[in-house]
């Protein structure tokens, strides 16, 4: 009975996920589990009484050079001790693990001293994911605040844009004050494409796919990715090069990941090579993909690339590589490509580079935008109802409207959108289209706006805009109950083509 108890009790501690000491009153090991005996590099027939502090060497920090004899203060005390902090502890082979100690003295019947029981808990992937945990909450204000400010960069973009193309209507083309603007556009474009950057990294909404110019998504996030570093890159790309249907902020960010490894594997600089065409890929294949269209992206650098070892655990979150260190980068990376129905592979030689191999599955769907239209622009006829918050992008879309024809009225929240618009439907004076801003402080904004005017008129014609591009309703605006949407900031020409498109459906 006393051996089946004895096994009993071996068991139940090797399963325990701690690690587990029993020492005698002169501080020497009686017992230790498995997992303590993976944690010290020791095995129990050689640490069998030996002194706890040889086998179980602790320092208070790594920056400390002595170890401390923790057996020595509970023998002092012959009290229970709770660490709080985590210590250093030393293995056998000299590496350096952090853990936490709880000490626990064992006394007899007369309450004599028999020894102690340390529960030691190895603090080294608990605190990877608190460290984890707190960047990622780190990582969702910036995403808030970065979101904040690019909205509200786009509003001011708005007006500016709005002002410009319509100041462009009345000047001769071939004037110099036309081309001045025409620069000044192009400004605004790279201001647009980078709040949309900002945008997209910032968002949450990792689901919603629509149709991408990968080699324009690659140009984007490469160059703001690349800002400021010394790394060069060069892009090839096929002239007939098919579309992808993807997530733009997953396909954003792992193009970001993936570049930031590159730059961190060249510390004095370089270059990146990017390609990217198209390939069939057939029903037997090597890559566990179906069969179809893809788009392969190659991804090339002159780093200081990976060894065997670190390529075997590119993948796994982390992983502490021997070449760049940490690097959950790429374990992102993976998931993405694997949620698009694509496959990532990497060649690496050690002193030369890397270079990552990206299947996406292509589609011929056009994805091409509105382009600015130059000339006089037909006028329109009808009523407009506009509603926004920034008395500034109502007055210069007052002004859009009014050269395109049409007849403008303008509130700055929901409440008074839906009283106007039943004031005017009432004297059978309906209008046409309403253009909602989704997002008004302190005020009704464009969802519940348009729930309210599709109760009191279920034929209403709304176009949702917004400075927030990656919002699921400018994505999805059909499901909402809007017949458009349209990103700000935009031209004139833009403005007219999505109201063309609103009351053509």
């Amino acid at each position: 009975m006393s051996k089946l108890n004895e096994n009993f009790i071996e068991i139940l501690l090797d399963n325990i996920l701690d690690s587990v000491f029993f020492l005698n009153s002169n501080g020497k090991i009686i017992y230790m589990n498995k997992i303590a005996q993976n944690l010290t590099e020791w095995l129990l027939k050689s640490a069998q009484n030996k002194y706890f502090s040889d086998v179980f060497k602790l320092k208070k920090s790594k920056s400390d050079f002595e170890t401390y004899d923790c057996f020595t203060e509970i023998l002092q005390t012959k009290k229970p001790q709770i660490c709080k902090k985590p210590s250093i502890l030393i293995t056998q082979s000299g590496k350096e693990i952090e853990v936490k100690c709880n000490f626990f003295p064992i006394f007899g019947e007369n309450n004599e001293f028999l020894g102690c029981l340390i529960i030691a808990q190895d603090f080294t992937d608990k605190r990877k994911y608190e460290n984890a945990l707190q960047n990622a909450m780190r990582l969702n204000s910036l995403g808030q605040l970065s979101s904040g400010i690019a909205h509200d960069f786009n509003n001011v973009l708005t007006t500016i844009l709005g002002n410009i193309s319509l100041a462009k209507l009345n000047l001769d083309e071939k004037g110099e004050i036309f081309n001045l603007l025409n620069e000044a556009e192009e400004g605004i474009d790279k201001a647009r494409v980078m709040t949309q950057q900002l945008l997209t990294f910032a968002s949450e909404n990792k689901t919603d796919k629509e149709i991408l110019e990968i080699s324009e998504l690659l140009k984007n996030f490469v160059s703001f990715t690349l800002s400021g570093s010394n790394v060069k890159c060069n892009f090839r790309f096929s002239k007939d090069l098919m579309n992808v249907e993807g997530n733009r902020s997953q396909l954003g960010q792992f193009i970001h990941n993936i570049i930031v490894h590159a730059v961190h594997s060249m510390p004095v600089g370089g270059n990146i090579k990017i390609s990217a065409k198209n390939i069939k890929i057939p029903k037997e294949n090597n890559f566990e993909l179906e069969q179809g269209n893809y788009v392969i992206l190659t991804i090339q650098d002159n780093g200081i690339g990976m060894s065997e070892s670190d390529l075997s655990h590119v993948f796994d979150p982390f992983y502490m590589s021997n070449m760049t260190g940490k690097d959950m980068g790429l374990a992102i990376v993976k998931d993405i490509i694997d949620q698009h129905n694509g496959t990532i592979l990497i060649d690496s030689i050690v002193g030369e580079g890397t270079t990552f191999t990206i299947y996406l599955p292509a589609i011929f769907q056009d994805s091409s935008s509105f382009k600015d239209i130059k000339g006089e622009i037909p006028r329109k006829h009808g009523k407009v109802l506009v509603m926004d918050d920034e008395d500034i992008i109502r007055r210069v879309l007052s002004k859009m409207l009014t050269q395109l024809g049409y007849e403008a009225h303008v509130v700055n929240e929901g409440v008074s959108a839906i009283k106007t618009y039943k004031e005017f439907l009432a004297n059978n004076d309906r209008f046409d289209v309403v253009i909602l801003d989704l997002t008004i402080r302190g005020g009704m904004g464009g969802k519940e706006t348009i729930e309210n005017l599709l109760k009191i008129d279920p034929k209403v014609k709304v176009l949702a805009s917004s400075g927030y591009t990656t919002d699921d309703i400018m994505t999805n605006y059909e499901s909402y109950g809007f017949s458009g949407a349209l990103v700000k900031p935009y031209r004139v020409n833009e403005l007219d083509k999505a109201l063309i498109d609103i009351l053509n459906n």
